[in-house]
């Protein structure tokens, strides 16, 4: 298992070189290398990490999160795991499912789901809505769910510029749903969907988006964080109801990711 860089700093030098020592006498001079190889390679790539979101602070840069990248690398992606490569376990899912997603998500309504990718969680919200539409910036997901859920009868799938929801009417929506997609959507993009939240959303419409913490620790997070994504919402007069990291199922802590990220549920 992969060490924590952040953590190496916990030993003083001298005590780093006696533990090298006893690593040296018990495996042998090649396994060592690889293990000093890896310290210096993954140290280089935590270093390059953190300058690369120095700079992007500094000048404004979109980093891997910008709507051309996006498209991109999702109409490249493999989706042949359907995107549960991201599931933390079938336990967490469930659990999800249990204490987040039917707790909000209202039963034979309008959702709207942003970024359905290839349907990780579409065919979660499918069975339960009047009407679902997904709606991804990636022409292949949009395909990929038209195969999957098109004969369903109250499903449609359709496309985005990466921060409008044209082709969804006005008031048209009880219920948004996103996963796995604000966490790559940069505050400047996020702003132009929160517009559309606003004009979608009936009166008393929820909206559940996940989204990261800080850039800076990892998953390639854009850089909308908890507190910008709460500003965006009450500066288009929506109702910011909870933003959390965790939950609580049966005496189990269960956290939103593994990048320390929330959940916003917000009213309009």
């Amino acid at each position: 298992m992969k060490d924590i860089v952040a953590n190496r700093q916990k030993i003083a030098l001298r005590k780093k070189l006696k533990v090298g020592s006893a690593l040296l006498r018990e495996n042998g001079i090649l396994w060592t290398l690889y293990l000093v190889a890896y310290y210096a390679a993954s140290s280089a790539a935590d270093m390059a990490f953190r300058r690369m979101h120095e700079r992007a602070l500094k000048f404004g840069l979109p980093g891997m999160s910008s709507p051309t990248s996006n498209r991109t690398i999702w109409d490249r992606w493999n989706w042949e795991h359907g995107g549960n490569e991201w599931t933390l376990s079938e336990e967490w899912k469930d659990s999800f499912q249990r204490c987040v997603l039917h707790k909000y998500m209202p039963v034979g309504k309008n959702v709207l789901e942003i970024g359905p990718g290839a349907g990780r969680w579409t065919e979660l919200l499918q069975p339960i809505a009047a009407s679902l539409v997904g709606v991804d910036i990636s022409e292949k997901c949009v395909e990929l769910c038209r195969e999957k859920f098109g004969r369903a009868g109250n499903t449609r799938f359709i496309s985005t510029t990466g921060n409008t929801l044209s082709g969804v009417e006005d008031r048209s929506v009880d219920a948004i749903w996103s996963f796995d997609v604000f966490v790559h959507i940069n505050t400047s993009e996020a702003a132009g969907y929160v517009w559309e939240f606003r004009r979608v959303l009936r009166p008393g419409g929820v909206g559940v988006v996940h989204h990261g913490k800080q850039p800076e620790i990892g998953g390639w997070r854009s850089d909308l964080t908890a507190e910008k994504f709460k500003a965006l919402l009450e500066g288009q007069g929506l109702i910011v109801v909870e933003q959390f990291q965790s939950w609580e199922d049966n005496g189990k802590t269960m956290p939103v990711g593994r990048y320390e990220d929330f959940v916003t549920v917000f009213r309009n």
